[in-house]
């Protein structure tokens, strides 16, 4: 299935490698990102507030510095129109803007319920949403994973694999802490839920590539 692939202006430590079919976004100044790589995004958009200047590019999309979406969001609805339903989103993690790191977790939760894939990676971490779903994991996987629900109750989410399992639970604000933590154990693992949305933040493993 073809990839839209976003890159944002937060913290990024390499790990992509271009996949035929990958359509590449550089949200504003993202673009510098892509520069260090030596690869030209397809498209380039934004309001170019960080960039500080507009590269010689024959597909820019400008928006006014007065909008209702950020640049990494408005990149994920162009590829909406598109056509695009799966989106690795790099450098939409850390950086001088805590807040811009909030809105990207959330936007992977709000997408994931409209149908859509979006999986966050800085290089060293991987955030995504699963709704109504179930995700798995290769046993060669390493390191820590955590499971919230950040926008009210999530039912019957399972956990089988990993460190510690767990069978149809209910998490919401009432227990945010109950799936912190937990660990790869060199099994195969799968987290489902059957009704609602949970963000699953885990390591990323060196041998492994979004």
């Amino acid at each position: 299935m073809a990839r839209c692939i976003i890159f944002s202006a937060g913290d990024y430590k390499g790990g992509y490698s271009k996949k035929d079919g990958d359509y590449i976004i550089a949200a504003d100044a993202g673009y510098h990102h892509l520069e260090k790589l030596k690869i030209c995004p397809d498209m380039l958009l934004g309001d170019f507030d960080t960039i500080q200047s507009i590269p010689d590019h024959n597909n820019i999309i400008t928006f006014n510095k007065d909008k209702d979406y950020t640049d990494t969001e408005l990149a994920v609805i162009e590829g909406i129109k598109m056509g695009f339903r799966e989106f690795v989103i790099y450098g939409a993690l850390g950086g001088k803007r805590l807040e811009h790191t909030i809105a990207n977790i959330k936007l992977c939760e709000s997408y994931s319920e409209k149908g859509c894939s979006v999986l966050i990676s800085d290089g060293d971490y991987y955030v995504t949403a699963l709704s109504n779903s179930q995700m798995t994991f290769s046993k060669d996987e390493k390191g820590y994973i955590s499971v919230f629900s950040l926008s009210g109750k999530a039912e019957g989410v399972s956990i089988k694999g990993l460190k510690y399992e767990l069978y149809k639970a209910d998490i919401d604000e009432k227990n945010p802490t109950l799936c912190v933590s937990n660990e790869f154990i060199g099994k195969d693992a799968a987290i489902s839920v059957e009704k609602g949305t949970v963000t699953i933040i885990w390591q990323r493993s060196i041998e492994n590539e979004a």
